[in-house]
């Protein structure tokens, strides 16, 4: 996956809650996505509303990648991390694999714009990302949950912020809503699952994404067992 419309707006509207940070990575060296005619334009009028004056050139780097829109938006310096240096990733380390003591606790700031959705061993992939951040660090993530059938080995649900992230590993939730990739309805807040029927199933009419932000909290012992919110009774 790479930064659409709706997601590089996204990350501009959360530049002020990770602009402190000093030390992040994104999981897979994310491009710009903006073939569609009239993404451009649209994305420079949203930013000015944001006080944000950019013109193409502050947003797109020759090599499609986003260093030079994350700039430009307010985001620290990220480095990426990938399973292959093809990219040009910094760190390279197969996610599915866990992380050794050289990446341990090394990170304020994780963004997954949609690479953990294609490990095999997703769970593996999460628990990296914890091992990775540090205490207060920040994980923001997007990936595909409904409509993307095919795309990645996984569609994810509500349940991974909520029941692992929060309910489990004790994390923080910021924020947690559903977007299009490119629509101009407004985002769906997303609350927690726990104890509403089904989990909180829904369903969508466009292909959707689920964005969601936590931050990491001192934990004392293991984390808790993960349970789906839907059988948190049973």
């Amino acid at each position: 996956m790479g930064i659409s419309i709706n997601i590089a707006l996204q990350l501009a509207y959360l530049a002020p809650m990770v602009k402190d940070c000093r030390k992040g990575i994104m999981l897979g060296r994310q491009k710009m996505h903006f073939n569609p005619p009239g993404w451009t334009d649209r994305l420079i009028k949203k930013l000015a509303r944001l006080g944000i004056t950019a013109t193409p050139e502050d947003l797109f780097q020759e090599d499609g990648f986003c260093e030079t829109y994350l700039n430009t938006i307010g985001w620290p310096k990220l480095e990426s991390l990938d399973f292959s240096p093809i990219d040009g990733a910094e760190y390279v380390h197969d996610l599915s694999q866990p992380v050794g003591e050289d990446l341990t606790g090394r990170f304020d700031l994780i963004y997954d714009g949609g690479t953990t959705e294609h490990v095999f061993d997703i769970a593996q992939s999460f628990r990296n990302i914890d091992a990775m951040l540090e205490d207060g660090g920040i994980f923001v993530s997007c990936v595909g949950t409904d409509g993307w059938f095919g795309h990645g080995f996984y569609q994810i649900g509500p349940d991974v912020p909520w029941r692992f992230w929060h309910h489990s590993l004790g994390y923080e939730v910021l924020g947690c809503w559903t977007m299009t990739r490119k629509g101009t309805e407004r985002p769906r807040k997303i609350p927690d699952p726990t104890n509403m029927p089904r989990g909180a199933e829904h369903r969508y009419s466009a292909p959707q994404f689920l964005f969601y932000v936590v931050r990491k909290t001192p934990r004392d012992g293991a984390p808790k067992p993960v349970i789906q919110s839907h059988y948190v009774n049973y």
